[in-house]
Order: structure tokens, then sequence, then C-alpha cells
């Protein structure tokens, strides 16, 4: 019998009421991990999706929880899907659990699914963006920083030549708009004063973009692939820290049919030069300058090991056994 573990732990995205109440057979199980009916983070649904189906296929899923992970543990296992990831274990512990957690996915005997190879690639946004730049793709403006190596008169040039009157300072290994920062009027002090504060909390890189005034007026495209097929596609914009979804109706369906192009792109040549992924969300935001459009949409973020939520499943219903029948089949 294949052991499968499923890497989870995020404690983030509960699943709904509604979801909770049509599958209650399959999440009861959970109690014995201290998960219960008020609070069952996405993940562990997943797992529980992953084990209803692995039971019946022979299959033992096992559950790997990522803020204790041990090689030991990963090497008890045939396969593992990572759902917990890089980003998770460096907010709960830094860089020496952002690289501990790493090394345990590069050194196990186990199939890693995304592996830590393109796991690393998609965290460390400037190798992903350097990438699909190269591969024409509609990529944001975007200065790369390495906080070992600040040269703030090469930050002036590029925010002067530019015109750049706000800007956005993002780390690498930060979501959730974690680190996030909006710069009006930049000075040297105020961004020495930023990456100084980034570099205490052991962010290694930084990304400066333009601050996009359309950005939330037109809000993020959110497109969910299992397999390299669309699954679904949704519009998200902010109210404050409250998130508004669309279904993908509410999108222009001419705009939806280029994303959707780009998107299936990006995963074929990923799969060319890294490896078929079981699940990927691909952001697309606007806007880029074009003159020979008004507005033009562009590749804002790829998630290999996305958060999907109660919100989802609200607007397209449960698509965790989708995901669960995938994983199980990549392990076959």
């Amino acid at each position: 019998m294949k052991t499968i573990g499923i890497l989870i732990g995020t404690n983030d995205e509960p699943v709904s009421r509604k979801y909770y109440n049509n599958n209650k057979h399959k999440l009861k199980f959970l109690k014995q991990y201290d998960i219960y009916s008020d609070y069952i983070p996405y993940d562990f649904a997943v797992f529980a999706e992953i084990k209803y189906i692995g039971d019946k296929n022979n299959m033992n899923v096992v559950p790997l929880f990522g803020q204790n992970l041990t090689l030991e543990d990963c090497n008890n296992c045939d396969f593992i899907f990572c759902i917990f990831e890089g980003v998770y274990s460096f907010f709960n512990g830094g860089i020496e659990s952002y690289n501990k957690y790493m090394n345990i996915l590069k050194k196990t005997s186990a199939n890693v699914y995304p592996s830590q190879k393109i796991q690393e690639f998609i965290i460390k946004k400037h190798k992903y963006m350097t990438y699909l730049k190269k591969k024409k793709c509609p990529m944001p403006l975007t200065k790369f920083i390495d906080l070992s190596k600040i040269n703030i008169k090469t930050i002036n040039s590029f925010i002067n030549k530019n015109n750049l009157n706000t800007i956005i300072l993002k780390p690498e290994l930060g979501a959730f708009k974690e680190g996030l920062k909006i710069i009006k009027n930049p000075t040297n002090k105020k961004i020495e004063t930023k990456l100084n504060m980034f570099k205490k909390k052991k962010y290694n890189r930084i990304l400066l973009q333009p601050f996009i005034e359309e950005f939330n007026k037109f809000g993020e495209i959110k497109t969910y692939w299992i397999n390299g097929k669309n699954i679904f596609s949704y519009k998200q914009q902010w109210n404050g820290s409250e998130g508004i979804f669309s279904k993908q109706e509410t999108i222009d369906k001419k705009l939806l049919e280029e994303c959707l192009e780009i998107g299936q792109q990006v995963l074929k040549d990923l799969s060319i030069d890294f490896e078929d992924l079981i699940q990927c969300r691909i952001d697309f935001a606007c806007c880029i300058n074009n003159d020979s459009r008004c507005r033009e949409f562009f590749i804002n973020e790829i998630e290999i090991c996305p958060t999907i939520g109660s919100n989802n499943y609200e607007l397209y219903g449960s698509y965790y056994k989708t995901l669960a029948e995938t994983v199980i089949e990549y392990c076959k």
C-alpha cells in the first residue's frame, strides 16, 4: 500500500458552514487532530477529501504538519502533496524555519508535488517574473532589490526614469499583503527606512513597483487551474481589508479569454521547463500602459499552493473533490 503525505497546517481560510453541512461524513475524523466544526481550515478539508478517495483506492493518506515537519516523517511516505508551503514556515519561524522546510523537501526520498525546486522558483518572485518576461508575458514594471546590496542611487534612477510619484515595496516570502508598503513622494530617507525594516525581518529581496491607482477599481482576475485545466475564475476587489468576490460572469468575456489564453501558455511553459502542476492560480491585474490599447492586464501573481477557502466554495461549489481525485491519480 502506497502512503501519501498531505502537508498541512496553515490554520488559514476556514471552510464555509455550507461545505461542512454537505460533507460531515468526510470531516468528522478530523476531531482526532483537534479540528472541530466551528473552524476547519481549508487544507484540512482538502486532506479529508484526499483521504476519503484514497481509502477507496487502497492508498494510505496521512497528514504531515508543516510547523513540525521532519525528514523521517517525509521519508515514511511514497508521495507528498504540499498545501502548507515555505511562506507559512517563514511566517511561523523566520528564515531559519523556511530553510529547514526547503532542505527537508530537497532531501526526502518521497516524490514531492509540487517539487521543492518549483516551490522555491515561485516563492522567489524575481525568478519566475524574469522567466515570464523572457517568455513575452505581460508583466508589471519592477525593480528587484537585493537587501545585501542596497544601492539608493540605482533605486532613485529607476524611480526618476519612470516618473514614479508613489511606489510599492513588496518582499519576497511575503503574502496576504504581509509586508507590502506604499510610499508616496519617495525620498532617500523614506526608502532606506523601509528597506532597513525589511532587513531586520530577514527578508532577502524586495520588489519595487509603481503604485497603480486603477488596481482596485478593476480588481484582480484570479484564474484557478487543476492539472492544466481552468476550473473557474473570479474577480477580487478590496473594501479596506475586506475582500469582495465576484463570479467570472462579471468579467468582460474577451478580457477573460485573453487571461485564460496567457494562463494556458504559462502552464505549458512551466510543464516543459519544470513539471506539470497539480494545481495553480494565476492572477491578473490592471494596468500596463500600452499605446495600442487603453488598458492591458498583466500577470500579478502565481501561486502553486494557493489558498482556496470558503469564498471560492460559495461561488463555485466544491472543487476540493476534483483536486483530491487529481492528487490520487498522480500518486497512482
